[in-house]
């Protein structure tokens, strides 16, 4: 027997004094470097900034990034919830630094687990919009209760650009880090910006690093 189920969607907003800003974007499109800049740009202006990424620097953080490298072999869906009790986890750390005023600055948030949660699905059909939302929709339930940002940067860089700046650099390879999941993740981007379009502020990472650094500060 088949059920129709829908629903309405909406964040829980930040209600503290601080800041939560987030970068986004596939692979190789510049969000650790710019968020390290940015941070460092910040703390000049006397800002109180608390650096933080996705997955964290916590034993579940860590345990993902051997799945993701390969070191570890679990069920791809499995990495959802991973993620969901890692970034629980990360969730404490960030309302304690929103109270006090801080401007928290995230390499990935929540956003992310959408656009790759899409990519694990096999069968996904992206000019499918009910299927799109009901992947979406059952990835943002786990977050429901997630603040959402105040502000979230999408580096925009094609797929080309994202591939030949990883293949540069020196970190371990992934396991999204290849031509046809990095198309899909970055289908799912694009999803997100047109059904959240009030959320994100695109950012054209094909520009130089300093220029897109000069963008988000000007934005901010």
């Amino acid at each position: 027997m088949k059920y129709h189920v829908s629903f309405d969607l909406d964040f829980k907003r930040n209600e503290y004094l601080g800041k939560l800003v987030v970068l986004e974007g596939i692979d190789g499109s510049g969000k650790t470097l710019q968020a390290k800049l940015l941070a460092k740009n910040l703390i000049k202006q006397g800002k109180k900034v608390y650096l933080t990424k996705n997955p964290t620097d916590s034993e579940i953080g860590k345990f993902i990034r051997k799945a993701l490298q390969g070191k570890v072999e679990i069920p791809v869906v499995s990495f959802q919830y991973l993620f969901s009790a890692d970034r629980q986890i990360q969730q404490l750390e960030l309302i304690e630094h929103l109270k006090a005023g801080g401007i928290v600055i995230s390499d990935r948030y929540f956003w992310s687990s959408v656009a790759y949660g899409m990519a694990d699905k096999e069968a996904v059909d992206y000019e499918n919009q009910v299927m799109i939302q009901t992947v979406a929709q059952s990835v943002l339930s786990m977050y429901n209760q997630f603040i959402v940002p105040d502000v979230t940067f999408y580096l925009d860089v094609s797929v080309k650009t994202g591939l030949s700046r990883r293949h540069d650099s020196a970190k371990e390879k992934e396991l999204y880090e290849n031509a046809e999941k990095m198309q899909k993740v970055e289908k799912g981007y694009k999803w997100l910006l047109q059904q959240f379009p009030k959320e994100f502020i695109i950012i054209d990472g094909e520009k130089s690093i300093e220029e897109v650094q000069k963008n988000l500060l000007k934005a901010l």
